[in-house]
This record gives structure tokens, C-alpha cells and sequence, in this order.
């Protein structure tokens, strides 16, 4: 989790408010490249 912080929020002390932002950061950014993969393939099949 520290490590989380110290990409999504550098600089920042590493309570639990910063902690549990930085997991939403982590979380949101793969359902985001998740939803972009699944529109590439999509594209890519569809021609």
C-alpha cells in the first residue's frame, strides 16, 4: 500500500486517508485499461 502512495500521491504522508486514495487511484486506473482493452479487441474484431 505504501508503495501505491508513493506513485499515485508523491510527497505525501502516508496515513490512512492517502492509503485509501491511492488504492481508489490504483482500482479505478485498471477498470479504466480494462474497459480500454475490451474496446480495442471489440474494434479489432469488428474490422
Amino acid at each position: 500500500m505504501i508503495a501505491l502512495a508513493g506513485k499515485w500521491l508523491p510527497g505525501r504522508a502516508a496515513d490512512a486517508r492517502t492509503l485509501g486514495e491511492a488504492l481508489w487511484l490504483e482500482q479505478d486506473y485498471w477498470e479504466k485499461m480494462s474497459v480500454a482493452v475490451c474496446n480495442g479487441v471489440v474494434k479489432a474484431f469488428k474490422g
